[in-house]
């Protein structure tokens, strides 16, 4: 049942001889209903428990796990088999599909099934004699363009305030602040920065003021400034500073963004704020966690359950390109609001791990350093021994799609996302090639290097378009960048490039012995492929920060296929998605998973 209230405080009392009616049975499933979805909802909270994962197949269908989520009523909504969907079938493609930014969501569905004769012809569902005899609880999913306040989703809004700086023009810059704060402690302040559909580079800087406030390098303005080197149309990023309370009593103070200091460069374009910003922060004497928990039991009960019908699960966020015929894909972010409800196992597991840093405390991090920085800080190696000359040469390899659009121009320029290529950081070599045999079944294997225009169409036919390309090797972060250059017209949307990056071994080689464990990383290419029934793939592991590069090849479930020594996966006759798992041989606790899309499409 689709009820909405949770007023269900009264149940049927039996007796000898009652006569009862389908109301008496209709009041008895809504009074346990209620009373197990309120328990749900005030117990437990709202999210996803399980599963509920995204997979995307092509550009424009996509693989719903299964899975179970609470939603906001406390209603579960379960997904019991998986199933592949096209994008535009969806409820809502067609209201939304132009807006660019699109979010996939589920929620809770009843629907009458089984029909069968009513007796006393009542019929009142179908003006027949025929009923429904069950009420199956399903789901639905569901596309908006909406985007939610993220302090409406989660229970963070009690501790910590999101507060926009900027949101116009592609660009939305954000902060996320502690809303209180003891006395002579550290205030975080996080910045969240998202681009969406912006081809332009993007520069901005502002300072943050406070009355009991100074900046950790002893200023008295926290300076907050950005400059993206790595341009792309889509980008979000989060990064943490912390200001100084120097208060020694309890009390009410702002943070002030002046308008006058916020300066964004989008490409030549120089924009301002609208308006200077002023942030409350509470100081306090008592625990923080004393006064949250104040604060979440002082909240009104229909504060709690309000405004339900606009609050839902959110699976993926999808950013579409589209034209008047057609559409696709072309990136998809999963679970983008994290509403993840945890269970006792897993919070017995989380309180259980040591949050010590072994090389810093993170509230004495210096301001402007990012999640990224400290954990290279943190996973600094040792010193190690060098034991051997052998030398051997690091490779691998992938294939990066370069989204095109509709009818793109000639001598235009085409980018790919940075990627980690696996080799970690260093300086390494960049071969690059168009994979014609993505494009063609019949010219499996054929792989152009150079200017293809030097062979004749007679002697080989070459379905992909003549581009030519370049490739960008950040040595600090691990990454390739890839871009082409469109050199005639095509119809095609998406150029395959594929890579190999070369790393020759330094002569000296490292004692693994007394490498740290958390260096070291199981990294499988590529991370999801498709292929058909039957069809055989080979899959490539590198284990990052070894040198012993020996690994098991293994299966997540049985009947899912076979895999060989050498990584050959051979799929099953049946569709599916399926997961392989490659295990370090010497570090038996590094694993990491690939996934593969077996359909006839």
């Amino acid at each position: 049942m689709n009820n909405k209230h949770y007023y269900t405080c009264e149940r049927n009392n039996y007796f000898f001889g009652k006569l009862m009616t389908v109301r008496d049975f209709e009041n008895e499933q809504t009074y346990f209903n209620s009373k197990r979805r309120l328990g749900n909802r005030m117990l437990n909270g709202t999210g996803i428990v399980s599963g509920l994962d995204i997979i995307l197949i092509d550009s424009k269908t996509f693989f719903l796990e299964t899975g179970m989520a609470l939603d906001y009523m406390g209603r579960e909504i379960i997904v019991p088999e998986a199933s592949v969907k096209k994008l535009n079938v969806i409820e809502g493609f067609e209201e939304n599909k132009d807006k660019g930014i699109v979010y996939l969501c589920i929620k809770y569905k009843e629907e009458l099934k089984e029909t069968t004769f009513s007796v006393t012809m009542s019929g009142k569902s179908s003006g027949t004699g025929k009923e429904f005899n069950k009420i199956g609880e399903t789901y639905e999913l569901f596309l908006t363009s909406d985007v939610p306040k993220e302090e409406n989703l989660k229970l963070d809004s009690l501790v910590d305030q999101i507060v926009e700086v900027y949101n116009k023009n592609g660009i939305k810059i954000s902060l996320q602040i502690n809303r209180y704060v003891n006395p002579n402690k550290n205030i975080k302040i996080k910045l969240l920065f998202q681009k969406e559909n912006v081809e332009s580079p993007v520069k901005f800087n502002f300072n943050i003021h406070g009355e009991f406030f100074k900046a950790l390098n002893g200023k008295e303005d926290l300076e907050i400034s950005y400059k993206e080197t790595e341009v792309s149309t889509y980008k979000k990023f989060t990064k943490e500073y912390y200001l100084h309370c120097n208060a020694v009593s309890t009390s009410q103070t702002n943070l002030i963004l002046r308008r006058e200091f916020f300066e964004l460069k989008l490409g030549i374009e120089i924009l301002r704020m609208r308006k200077s910003l002023e942030i409350p922060i509470s100081i306090e004497i008592a625990d923080i966690k004393d006064i949250v928990i104040d604060k979440y039991y002082s909240r009104h009960f229909d504060e709690i359950i309000e405004d339900i019908e606009n609050r839902h699960i959110y699976l993926a966020k999808f950013h579409l390109i589209t034209s008047k015929v057609s559409y696709f894909i072309d990136d998809i972010e999963k679970h983008p609001f994290k509403q993840y409800l945890f269970s006792n196992d897993l919070i017995e597991l989380l309180g259980n791990l040591n949050s010590k840093s072994e090389y810093m405390n993170l509230s004495e991090t210096s301001e402007g350093e990012s999640n990224d920085e400290k954990e290279r800080f943190q996973n600094k190696k040792p010193k190690v021994t060098n034991l051997s000359t052998n030398k051997v040469d690091n490779i691998t390899t992938g294939i990066e799609r370069i989204t095109l659009g509709f009818n793109p121009k000639v001598n235009k320029c085409f980018y790919s996302y940075e990627f980690v290529h696996g080799l970690g950081v260093g300086n390494v070599a960049v071969i690059t090639s168009v994979d014609n045999s993505s494009y063609d079944i019949n010219q499996k294997g054929l792989v152009v290097f150079g200017d293809s225009s030097i062979f004749s169409k007679e002697e080989i036919t070459f379905s992909a378009p003549h581009v030519q390309i370049s490739s960008v090797l950040n040595a600090e972060k691990g990454t390739i960048r890839l871009g082409i250059r469109l050199l005639e017209r095509t119809s095609l949307q998406a150029v395959d490039i594929r890579w190999w990056a070369i790393k020759p071994h330094e002569i000296k080689r490292i004692d693994e012995d007394l490498v740290v464990d958390d260096n070291i990383r199981v990294v499988i290419t590529p991370n999801t492929t498709q292929i058909k029934p039957l069809e055989q793939y080979r899959f490539n592991a590198h284990i990052e920060g070894a040198s012993s590069q020996e690994v098991i090849w293994s299966l997540a479930k049985e009947k899912t296929g076979s895999i060989d020594n050498n990584g050959l996966y051979t799929a099953p006759s049946k569709e599916g998605v399926f997961e392989i798992r490659a295990t370090s041989t010497k570090f038996e606790n590094k694993t990491d998973s690939a996934y593969v899309v077996v359909s006839v499409r």
